[in-house]
């Protein structure tokens, strides 16, 4: 099962995701960040030929543990957020690890 990312809306504090939500918001979909575990930066090539030497897109990714404002009680989970190279631009995936 291929898991596609889901377009989110993020708050950061001091260059760090601090509490993100999911859209379009949904009662379950508000979460605060626990811990940041990993930051990377993901860079990929332009889908097409190009004579630029640089192209592509350029994604700050963050490796986090967050939990549902709305439930504090159950285990925390591991999402990894996406920046992409557009102020705003965010998608968010389950973590793999």
């Amino acid at each position: 099962m291929v898991r596609t990312p889901s377009p989110v809306q993020v708050r950061c504090a001091d260059g760090d995701p601090v509490e993100f939500h999911r859209r379009p918001n949904r009662r379950d979909s508000h979460y605060l960040v626990e811990e940041v575990r990993e930051r990377w930066i993901e860079e990929s090539r332009w889908p097409f030929l190009s004579a630029m030497p640089v192209g592509g897109d350029r994604c700050r990714c963050w490796r986090v543990l967050a939990r549902r404002s709305d439930e504090p009680h159950l285990p925390a989970g591991e999402f990894v957020l996406r920046m992409r190279s557009g102020p705003g631009v965010w998608d968010l995936r389950w973590s793999d690890a």
